[in-house]
């Protein structure tokens, strides 16, 4: 028997930081820091972690990514008696995101995943705005391109495309990598800031709707029908989770790295959305309409740019050694897009209104991919 509605809670970490961002609300305007003020608070913090000397040397800011704000720099440091030289990347919250997330549970995950699957080194994280100003993340520097150098550059890596010859290449990587994470045996890992589902149970999909239906709640500037229905469709029609992975939460394309020339995936990115939960939710988000584009010789679609839907859910279901279920499918393709129109249409007009983003023009221009989730979404929850 499933939880009601009304006695399900949002996961701890995740009421953390929705409260967080309602004080600052009306409060704080966002100001992007000087380098300089960077380069002083991070020196302090990180002198509170580094035994021994160190310098921060060429600090700047990193483009990309639709939520935080980016620095990388060059660490000379020493690490168990040897002294090193590292690339770093500093990732830094503005005070509101499209989506509210904990930095720790980045950390945790990245930390625990270092080694199993390409994705950065972590070193250190900070929840605490007063040591770098913001709830921050220091990971090691990865190598690689998001896009191919001839393809469009778009925001946020949305419309990312890679033509026949890297899809060929880069598509079943992308597939597998999916796969290992979601048979990835997290279970021996602490995780202090994850809640862990029963299997057998709809705890997962629980605590994602209410924190979603808890951003639009206080996000939003006024109701919506759309959203109403969405809402009652969801949590009435929610799946057991059979099966407790990682869930990447934003696996799509312009959310890897890659190597143009080698034609291999050097990074998997974005993290910030994950949590303890069912795998067809990464896989109805690779799959979705808004990722993915549609060859103009073949008519085929390509889900992410990358793979066809046939070609992913065999692949997967050959490395991954789960099943792939066409109606829990369709129901995280509902959920997906139902994120999609609670951060693009209530979250991110909202940030950029109180002017709480330094993203606050790109998080407007994004209302308009809300609106197209609006009309999708209705074209399914209509019809109930």
């Amino acid at each position: 028997m499933t939880t009601p509605r009304s006695a399900v809670r949002v996961e701890p970490a995740i009421d953390a930081v929705l409260r967080r961002k309602l004080e600052r609300r009306g409060v704080v305007i966002h100001e992007p820091p000087h380098l300089e003020t960077v380069r002083d608070r991070l020196r302090t913090m990180l002198s509170q972690r580094i035994q021994g000397t160190f310098e921060i040397e060429g600090l700047s800011r990193l483009g990309g990514g639709a939520s935080k704000e980016q620095f990388v720099f060059d660490l000379d440091w020493q690490s168990d008696g040897q002294q090193r030289r590292d690339r770093m990347v500093l990732r830094m919250d503005p005070p509101a995101s499209m989506v509210e997330t904990p930095r720790r549970r980045e950390f945790e995950a990245l930390d625990m995943l270092h080694g199993a699957l390409p994705v950065p080194r972590v070193f250190w994280m900070t929840e605490d705005p007063d040591e770098l100003g913001a709830p921050s993340m220091i990971c090691g520097y990865v190598g690689g391109t998001a896009t191919a150098k001839d393809a469009v550059k778009t925001a946020s890596g949305l419309g990312t495309t890679y033509g026949a010859a890297l899809r060929r290449t880069l598509g079943p990587q992308f597939v597998r990598y999916l796969a290992e994470l979601h048979r990835f045996d997290w279970t021996t890992y602490p995780l202090d800031s994850f809640q862990r589902p029963r299997p057998g149970s709809t705890d997962a999909v629980d605590w994602r709707l209410a924190s979603w239906d808890r951003a639009w709640q206080e996000d939003a500037f006024e109701s919506h029908p759309v959203i109403a229905l969405t809402q009652q469709w969801l949590w009435e029609r929610r799946p057991v989770v059979d099966h407790v992975s990682v869930v990447h939460g934003d696996y799509r394309n312009g959310n890897f790295l890659f190597d143009e020339e080698r034609g291999t995936i050097t990074a998997l990115l974005d993290w910030e959305l994950t949590y303890l939960g069912d795998r067809h939710h990464d896989l109805a988000y690779a799959m979705m309409d808004g990722w993915g584009e549609t060859d103009p010789v073949t008519g085929e679609f390509y889900c992410s740019a990358l793979v066809t839907r046939e070609q992913m859910i065999a692949e997967y279901e050959s490395v991954s050694g789960l099943s792939v279920d066409s109606e829990r499918l369709e129901y995280y393709t509902v959920l997906n897009m139902y994120w999609a129109a609670v951060a693009l249409t209530g979250s991110g007009p909202r940030n950029a209104a109180e002017r709480m983003t330094h993203l606050d023009a790109m998080q407007t221009y994004l209302g308009g991919l809300g609106a197209f989730y609006l009309d999708q979404l209705l074209a399914v929850v209509g019809k109930a």
